[in-house]
């Protein structure tokens, strides 16, 4: 009876501090930035714009043609080449803007303590590392701003707990924190929020904060140009709430143009810094690799043991069968919702590599959290409505997978999880276990990168 009291006191601000208190303890405990192991990989393409600027005065990265250099290239900043043959940073430079807060706190840090002041030692790695948290917990507070719109606070806080502890985000808050999928979240979150209450109230200010978030969404990850569906299919359910909506907009174009201006104003120094590289505004600086709308990997994406996304998320099954109780919860999405998330999970797993190179579950779904709350909501809401058995029933899975993915993430740290290669042999041969198996070369499946890229079978 304690504990039901306890759950029917809960508010989302109390996961709020749960959330903080519990990754603040792991991430502790694991010191990651002690090891360096923070600034690497794709937070490394993410970043180095900030050091090469501040430090080098050189986003040209001409420095590194220097012999001596050649470590610090390989370590640090890995660029790709133009045609030309010059070196071009592979990732956009939104996450950088969001990396730069907590770039500056590391180096006054460093400046004062004495570490080295390059961009590159353990303070910034720790600056970083908490990066995640700080921008997932303002993901949260946005979220539950857009969620009280249509849910009352018990669904929200419970909401907010199982995306929080029993999906992959929890891995990228700890074990990988500092990758860009949380700070993904954060700005998905806000810009829901911003464009749900301008659509409401036609306010001026709401509309140059949705084209700045629209523009960093889009720096950050060019394929979230994507969430102006959003806009444009709110509360559309017939053609004549859609001529409506659009004759609102006209209505409102110069808030319009406004919000056009701050999003071109946010993307305009990645064009720039294109031009500059390459000699052209629009670059793919992903050199070699491309999507393939001809050949999506979509069942894979969501059900393949390499990284599919309801095989290490299950618990996403929820929002899932959320979309039908739509009507009943949000209606204002009953169309808008299953339209974009269609759309963008098809040009999610139309990328070459579908599984998305090292990662535990489909990281790339992450930015997708925010929206998918609402009929994750709207299905905890329903099962609320339940009698006393099938509800009790209903909570004891959820409970479970909670568990399930508290514990493969730690599966996935040590890598009893294999974070390219799993098959459906080895996951059950290592399911719920807490070691490796000496002979799981055998029942691995290694992905062959260089058929992928071409747009072929990966196998």
């Amino acid at each position: 009876m304690k504990l039901r009291s306890l759950i029917a006191k809960t508010k989302s601000k109390h996961i709020l501090w749960l959330v903080f208190i519990s990754v603040t303890w792991l991430n502790f405990n694991q010191e990651r930035w002690l090891h360096k192991e923070v600034i690497s990989n794709d937070v490394n393409q993410y970043y180095s714009y900030l050091p090469a600027f501040f430090y080098e005065n050189d986003l040209s990265l001409s420095f590194l043609k220097d012999s001596l250099n050649v470590g610090l290239e390989t370590r640090h900043y890995a660029p790709n080449a133009t045609p030309e043959g010059h070196p071009v940073i592979k990732m956009s430079m939104g996450m950088a803007l969001g990396y730069l807060p907590f770039f500056a706190l590391a180096h006054a840090y460093a400046t004062f303590f004495h570490y080295d002041v390059n961009g590159f030692s353990v303070p910034y790695h720790f600056a970083i590392q908490f990066s995640s948290l700080f921008y997932f917990l303002f993901g949260l507070y946005f979220l539950t701003k857009l969620l009280r719109y249509y849910f009352d606070e018990k669904i929200i806080a419970l909401t907010l707990f199982l995306l929080s502890f029993g999906t992959n985000v929890f891995y990228y808050l700890s074990v990988r924190a500092g990758n860009v999928h949380t700070f993904d979240f954060f700005l998905v979150s806000a810009f829901l929020y911003t464009v749900v209450k301008w659509l409401l109230h036609q306010k001026t200010h709401m509309a140059v904060i949705g084209g700045t978030l629209l523009g960093l969404l889009t720096l950050t990850r060019p394929i979230n140009l994507l969430f102006i569906v959003v806009v444009v299919l709110y509360d559309v359910k017939t053609p004549a709430q859609l001529w409506a909506k659009l004759k609102l907009c006209y209505g409102q174009k110069l808030q319009l143009i406004l919000a056009l201006v701050c999003f071109l104003i946010v993307v305009l120094p990645q064009l720039l810094y294109w031009q500059c590289v390459s000699g052209h505004f629009l670059f793919n600086s992903y050199v070699n690799e491309h999507f393939f709308f001809n050949h999506p990997h979509v069942l894979k994406g969501l059900f393949s043991f390499r990284n599919g996304w309801l095989i290490y998320t299950p618990i996403m099954v929820i929002s899932l069968e959320g979309l039908f109780w739509l009507r009943k919860y949000a209606p204002a999405f009953l169309f808008v919702l299953p339209v974009f998330v269609g759309i963008y999970i098809y040009v999610i797993f139309s990328w070459w590599c579908w599984w998305y190179g090292g990662s535990f579950g489909q990281r790339a779904l992450i930015d997708l959290y925010p929206i998918l709350a609402i009929p994750f909501s709207a299905a905890l809401s329903e099962i609320r409505s339940y009698s006393k058995t099938p509800r009790t029933v209903a909570y004891s899975i959820l409970t479970t997978l909670v568990l399930l993915n508290l514990f493969q993430t730690m599966q996935a740290k040590y890598n009893i999880i294999h974070y390219d290669s799993m098959t459906r042999a080895n996951y059950f041969r290592v399911f719920l276990t807490t070691s490796g198996k000496s002979d799981r070369e055998k029942y691995l499946q290694h992905p062959n990168y260089a058929r992928a890229q071409k747009g072929e079978d990966d196998n």
